[in-house]
């Protein structure tokens, strides 16, 4: 797997372990990324760096500033 899948798939679990299931609905709202949560894999599609980005700002969009920290632990 690469760095970037990787990086997302741990953004992920971190978010989840703290907010819940509503992690991976908001994960899935991020065009590039390809979540297949039953294998806990995911891919990005497109610039990887964007994505990520994006991924972190969906979070940050819904629950605040504390959810861009607990990205950053990472």
């Amino acid at each position: 797997m690469n760095l970037f899948n990787e990086i997302a798939e741990k953004i992920i679990e971190e978010q989840e372990s703290i907010i819940g299931p509503v992690a991976l609905e908001q994960a899935r709202k991020v065009p590039g990324l390809i979540i297949d949560w039953k294998k806990r894999e995911v891919v990005i599609e497109g610039d990887e760096s964007s994505v990520i980005e994006k991924l972190v700002e969906q979070y940050q969009g819904i629950f605040g500033q504390a959810s861009v920290e607990a990205c950053k632990k990472l």
